[in-house]
């Protein structure tokens, strides 16, 4: 009998510490769910509810405010402005996508229908407003508020209403934006160096030259079209320029960078000095549509430098937009070195294209002819045999060989300097050489080397009557001693 009561007894014992353990569970999850803060709404993942139906078309304005930048844009006209600003640059295309977003503004689901306190969620002083006005003056009120750290979205109910529900990250960020990034800043084409055309530069405080296409002004001595571009302006005759050399003096231009935006109102241009820009720099260059090429140009104007004289403002041609430029970076684009581009042949005269070449130094001279025979083959095609003389000797297969390494070391003479400004010349030239074109009697090219007073390093370069170079004795000496020795 005992037993029997001690068992119930153990029984009730058991019962009772059960009870107690579902209590705290209860307890446990409870307070788990309070430190959670609102039940969210699990069971309507799809709720169906458009929050803001508005057609683009019908659309007056958007205003948005927010802790990032308040502003209005209203259509007008077809088009975004900023509102009481029409000369904001308004990247438009972000516009665009905040009306795509309001055409069908549905929530990803409903969160909590009737929340008591909008707090919560961020949602009774949102961050983020969107009041959108049609063109029938019907007003649309919504507010984002906080980011739900379980979903990843943002909370957002419409004003007037205690339904909260949840919009996925990506709308939430169609609409909040800073003043500097609602900017459609103007940008400076880029391209490879090797498809650069020309440049200018226009200037009362650097030196103003242009290089262009120069084919309609010089000869191409080469005939193969080596020698496109020259250099003008900058000294008193066009001067050849290298496109190797010149594709490498592009290479700052391909990827110009304006710096940071001041001003955008026209009105502005001339706080800064460009209302009347004095200096201009602009870039040509070309761009391969399929296999057509096309030639572009962008041009950049230069105003007042900054106080501290580390930046100068500049702005693009057909633009209000200002920028500040690092002083270095404009100095590099004004003032390039473009000695460097220019060819540094003077005589690189194709041998195919000259009939003769006479050469005169010290009282000495020689006279070389060629004669081009052209043949046309049964297949169409030509080709062409040449034959030399020397001082009125016929050279044979051999011979002309010899005679053709003679002329490239004598076409392969190259200009080393600029000659400096008042410099003494010799009057007897070292070196002389005059071509002459096929089927002319008249000189095509003449170069002379004349000796420099005090200067025993270079010789100047006097071609076509213009001395503007010089090229090393030493080089001159050696082809000068090449001709010399030379007798077929």
């Amino acid at each position: 009998m005992a037993s029997s009561k001690r068992k119930k007894k153990n029984m009730i014992t058991l019962l009772s510490l059960c009870a107690v353990l579902v209590l705290l569970i209860v307890v446990y999850f409870a307070a788990s769910k309070w430190k959670e803060g609102p039940k969210e709404d699990e069971g309507d993942d799809e709720p169906g509810v458009q929050l803001a139906a508005v057609a683009t078309a019908d659309i007056a304005e958007i205003k948005i405010e927010s802790d990032l930048y308040s502003y209005t844009v209203e259509a007008k006209e077809n088009q975004w402005v900023l509102k009481e600003d029409e000369e904001f640059p308004l990247a438009t295309g972000l516009i665009d996508t905040m009306a795509e977003k309001l055409e069908n503004f549905e929530p990803t689901k409903l969160v909590l229908a009737g929340a008591s306190d909008l707090s919560e969620y961020g949602l009774s002083d949102p961050v983020l407003k969107l009041i959108v006005t049609k063109k029938d003056q019907e007003k649309i009120t919504l507010c984002l508020g906080d980011l739900s750290s379980a979903d990843g979205g943002y909370y957002v109910c419409t004003e007037g209403s205690s339904d909260v529900y949840l919009v996925e990250a990506e709308v939430r960020n169609a609409f909040y934006f800073s003043e500097h990034e609602l900017i459609q800043l103007d940008t400076v084409p880029t391209f490879a160096s090797e498809n650069a055309a020309g440049l200018k530069v226009v200037s009362d405080t650097y030196d103003s030259f242009t290089i262009k296409d120069s084919t309609n002004d010089l000869k191409d001595l080469t005939a193969m079209a080596l020698y496109t571009l020259a250099l003008y302006d900058k000294y008193e005759v066009p001067v050849r320029v290298d496109l190797t050399n010149f594709a490498t003096m592009m290479e700052p231009y391909t990827a110009i960078q304006l710096g940071e935006i001041v001003a955008y109102h026209e009105a502005d241009a001339a706080t800064y000095g460009l209302s009347a820009p004095k200096t201009a720099l602009t870039v040509w260059y070309e761009e391969t549509d399929g296999e057509e090429k096309n030639k572009k140009e962008f041009t950049l104007y230069f105003g007042d430098f900054t106080e501290e004289k580390s930046e100068i403002y500049v702005r693009k041609e057909g633009s209000n937009q200002i920028f500040k430029m690092a002083a270095e970076t404009a100095n590099t684009l004004l003032n390039p070195d473009t000695f460097s581009a220019i060819s540094r042949y003077t005589q690189m005269v194709n041998i195919t294209s000259i009939s003769g070449l006479t050469l005169q130094y010290d009282s000495a001279e020689r006279v070389f002819t060629m004669t081009h025979e052209t043949q046309t083959l049964e297949n169409g095609s030509t080709t062409t045999d040449d034959y030399f003389t020397v001082d009125g000797k016929e050279l044979n297969e051999e011979e002309s060989e010899l005679f053709r390494d003679l002329y490239q070391v004598i076409i392969g003479l190259q200009i080393k300097a600029e000659l400096a400004e008042g410099a003494e010349l010799g009057e007897n030239a070292v070196l002389s050489l005059t071509f002459y074109e096929n089927g002319s009697a008249e000189a095509m090219h003449t170069v002379r080397y004349l000796p420099i007073v005090g200067n025993k390093e270079y010789y100047a370069i006097e071609e076509n009557g213009v001395c503007l170079f010089m090229a090393e004795a030493a080089q001159v000496d050696e082809a000068l001693k090449q001709i010399k020795e030379y007798q077929p």
